[in-house]
């Protein structure tokens, strides 16, 4: 009898997960996200708040702190087109990523961003991508990821126990089949426990402008939004899409340690030092300012900063 790695056949990586950082959308804070994950023996989590990096810090921090591995991403809404989650898999493609929220959030009003395929197309340089796909599936757009993100692209299965699990993993077979894209297993991870289902429904009723037992069905019907243990993932995803998430993991490399404070290059003559320039620039400005001199106290209070 041939002797299957029940380990391995647990092995799972998270690919899609908001924190509270997602407003109104997530109930967890994203320290308590990374701590659940290597409590459950996670290979990794990403964190993908929507159209925002402002959570990978303190994720980076804890995740640091455990040895864990953590993926940075962020999921977004096109204008033209479907759910996106983008994975920054090294220092190039983070910098691509970061450079698109900045052009999405200054396109959209305050509080909203607009990113269109255009967008994506421009600065998806590196960043590998998973679909998530609507009800009912669309062909044409996974067409076009499968065209923009070549050998980069996933279509995110995700199955939360709503009673339409089974007929929804059917048609995705079918769309990877049409598409020529792989499937693979996401969460769509909004709190780290179970526990945190009254929050979460009390944040959903805020974001929808009505009260939760008025809310009904607009409320997720269920607590499965959660980082559920890997035995209850292997009975309800076919083992091959487990094992997929951990291909993803291993591409994305990434790592917030990589970053160093950079001086924007155009700013600084190329015969001059950072430093050195700034000293020249303020030293003319004082000129400018103090046209008989600067007193001995600016002068000492100028040279302590610089």
């Amino acid at each position: 009898m041939k002797f299957i790695d029940r380990t391995y056949s647990l092995a799972y990586a998270e690919l899609h997960c908001s924190s509270n950082f997602s407003f109104l959308r997530g109930a967890s804070h994203p320290r308590e996200l990374i701590a659940r994950a290597q409590e459950l023996g996670y290979a990794a989590l990403a964190l993908t708040d929507e159209c925002s990096l402002a959570g990978v810090v303190r994720a980076h921090q804890a995740a640091r702190e455990r040895g864990f591995k953590l993926i940075i991403g962020s999921e977004f809404v096109l204008a033209d087109g479907p759910r996106l989650v983008l994975l920054a898999t090294d220092r190039g493609s983070y910098g691509n990523l970061s450079e698109l929220i900045t052009c999405a959030r200054r396109a959209g009003a305050k509080g909203a961003y607009r990113v269109t395929r255009a967008d994506v197309a421009q600065y998806q340089h590196d960043c590998l991508t998973l679909l998530l796909p609507g009800d009912p599936v669309d062909f044409e757009h996974a067409s076009w990821l499968a065209q923009t993100f070549p050998g980069r692209a996933w279509i995110a299965v995700e199955l939360p126990l709503d009673g339409r699990d089974r007929a929804r993993l059917d048609a995705l077979h079918e769309l990877g089949r049409c598409s020529n894209l792989p499937l693979v297993a996401a969460g769509g991870v909004q709190m780290h426990a179970r526990g945190r289902r009254k929050l979460h429904d009390v944040l959903a009723a805020i974001r929808l402008g009505t009260t939760v037992h008025t809310a009904g069905l607009a409320l997720h019907p269920n607590g499965e939004r959660h980082l559920r243990r890997r035995e209850a993932l292997a009975a309800i995803y076919p083992a091959e899409l487990l094992a997929e998430t951990l291909r993803v993991a291993e591409r994305c490399t990434f790592s917030l340690d990589e970053l160093r404070y950079e001086y924007p290059e155009e700013l600084v003559p190329a015969t001059e030092t950072p430093a050195g320039y700034l000293r020249r620039l303020t030293e003319a400005g004082m000129q400018r300012r103090w046209p008989d001199g600067a007193s001995r106290k600016v002068q000492e209070l100028v040279e302590h900063e610089l």
